[in-house]
């Protein structure tokens, strides 16, 4: 058995010196090369037909590089990506695992991302988890459908903070599915109330804050339970989102019912050092729109969120002190600063604001807010 093995071993290295030379006729292709030729063969036929178990095989063959193939991860993408979008589960998860993997093509997870959400709505149970994973860390860019919808909330039911805050942000804006404010704000108060989350306090206030406003009749209304129902009114407050046709003119009032219970938990926020909560509780302040107008409160809050590089803020401050509102006087020196900084955090307009209010300071004002330029980004690290 060894000297037959030795034998052909002999014989098939000098093969290819035989057939180069011509002193010996073309052998027959070895019966296992054959073999794996005619199925890859086969296989690629099948392929190109569209079978899709065709296609995965003939992917796997091109990944581990089998039936007498050289591995080649690019053609093997293709192949799982087809059979993929055909309907064969496998060659979808194959296909996020390779995006995610960056093995046939650079590193990509937001198409891993659809491939695994592809491979979960054929019925895999691990490949819904592992969108809903990506999803929530923000490397997938779309909802997908109803189906992405139902996973995030089985995710928030079970606990999971994060798909709670990404379901409520998806209710929120509308993506996928038509808004729901109401069930939006219930998700995000079950993740301030239970997980003390700031960014939910933030959300919730931010979503209570931007409720429309709307009209309530008073002389409708009863707060007396026995008095409701002698009268056929309804027991406490009622709102409607159009002023009501029978309306007394005098005594019908405009609302906005969530201007409180916002501030409120905005406030909570803004003290817990979160920035946007403390943007945009400042420029409210600030305005007396959205909420009261309080323009010392207000200033302070935009401070505090320009202290952490909020370039927005550093432009409204500028504004002000431009102006002279919220300050004692005009400060062109102070909203040069501002500016300044807002333009060096990559605000559009910082820069024209800047260049122009400088066209009125001297020399002396100058330099002076340059100096304070340099001092304040060395300070806070702007």
């Amino acid at each position: 058995m060894r000297i037959a093995a030795w034998v052909a071993a002999l014989l098939a290295l000098s093969l290819p010196l035989a057939a180069g030379v011509g002193a010996a006729p073309k052998t027959a292709a070895k019966p296992a090369a054959a073999v794996a030729e005619a199925r890859h063969a086969s296989l690629a036929a099948l392929a190109a037909g569209g079978d899709m178990d065709a296609q995965y095989q003939l992917a796997v063959a091109y990944r581990d590089g089998t039936h007498g193939l050289k591995p080649d991860p690019h053609t093997a993408l293709v192949w799982f990506t087809l059979a993929g979008a055909e309907g064969h589960v496998g060659a979808a998860i194959e296909a996020a695992k390779a995006y995610q993997a960056g093995k046939g093509a650079a590193r990509d997870l937001n198409s891993a991302g659809n491939w695994w959400y592809k491979a979960g709505t054929l019925g895999h149970a691990a490949a819904r988890t592992r969108w809903v994973e990506l999803f929530v860390e923000g490397e997938v860019h779309a909802i997908g459908s109803r189906d992405g919808v139902s996973w995030l909330a089985e995710a928030a039911q079970a606990g999971d903070l994060r798909a709670m805050m990404g379901l409520a942000d998806v209710l929120e804006r509308g993506q996928g599915v038509p808004p729901d404010l109401d069930q939006a704000e219930a998700l995000y108060r079950q993740a301030a109330l239970l997980n003390g989350d700031i960014e939910a306090r933030f959300r919730l206030g931010r979503l209570l804050l931007s409720r429309p406003a709307m009209w309530r009749n008073p002389a409708e209304e009863e707060w007396n339970a026995q008095a409701a129902e002698r009268k056929s009114h309804p027991f406490g407050a009622v709102w409607y989102a159009a002023k009501p046709a029978n309306a007394d003119e005098i005594k019908s009032v405009q609302l906005r019912p969530g201007i409180n219970e916002g501030e409120r938990w905005l406030r909570s926020a803004a003290r817990r050092g979160h920035v946007e909560a403390q943007y945009l509780l400042g420029s409210a302040k600030v305005a007396g729109l959205e909420l009261p107008m309080d323009m010392v409160e207000g200033v302070a809050w935009l401070e505090a969120a320009a202290v952490q590089g909020h370039a927005e803020a550093l432009f409204e401050l500028g504004n002000l002190a431009a102006k002279g509102q919220g300050f004692y006087a005009k400060d062109p020196v102070r909203a040069w600063v501002m500016y300044e900084l807002a333009a060096g955090q990559g605000e559009e307009n910082a820069k024209a604001a800047r260049d122009a209010i400088a066209k009125g300071m001297n020399p002396r004002q100058s330099g002076r807010a340059r100096q304070l330029v340099q001092e304040l980004r060395e300070l806070a690290g702007l």
